[in-house]
């Protein structure tokens, strides 16, 4: 079975390609029988999608412009603050305060955390805000796929 953007350069008929939407819902269902919703964030992309009782997908609903809040999202910031990508969550966790970041762009972000980094704000605190940032994404993803039914699964790299 061939999945996922390369899978169109395999050399499998058609009838052995499926599509990475298909697959996180079937492979959520497999694990989890009861979910009938299923978060995806991957490198480059966000998915909300919504399936039946059989794993079959009923809805989806995907980030529509960029790889903001995506693992790419998280290795410029990584790169920016000179950490390994490990080491953002944790740190992260240790925020008293999280900052208000303002933007998901992956570029303005990285503008944004310069500036706060420059005026003394703790990177914890940066951090925790700019994984807010991405929970808040994620989230209006899924509600335009629909909201968050029975069981909830989390697939993708960035799980």
């Amino acid at each position: 079975v061939g999945t996922g953007y390369g899978r169109v350069t395999l050399s499998f008929s058609k009838e052995h390609i499926r599509s990475e939407i298909l697959c996180h819902g079937l492979g959520a269902h497999l694990m989890y029988p009861q979910t009938r919703t299923v978060l995806d964030i991957g490198g480059q992309d966000t998915k909300g999608i919504q399936i039946d009782p059989a794993g079959i997908v009923e809805n989806f609903q995907m980030n529509d412009r960029c790889a903001a809040g995506c693992g790419r999202y998280l290795g410029y910031i990584a790169d920016e603050m000179n950490m390994g990508l490990h080491e953002l969550g944790p740190m992260a966790m240790q925020s008293e305060k999280p900052a208000r970041i303002n933007s998901t762009c992956t570029v303005f972000a990285g503008a944004e955390l310069r500036d706060r980094l420059s005026l003394g704000e703790k990177r914890e605190d940066i951090l925790a805000g700019l994984h807010r940032a991405i929970i808040l994404r994620a989230i209006s993803i899924i509600s335009r796929s629909g909201g968050i039914t029975n069981e909830f699964t989390f697939t993708g790299g960035i799980a």
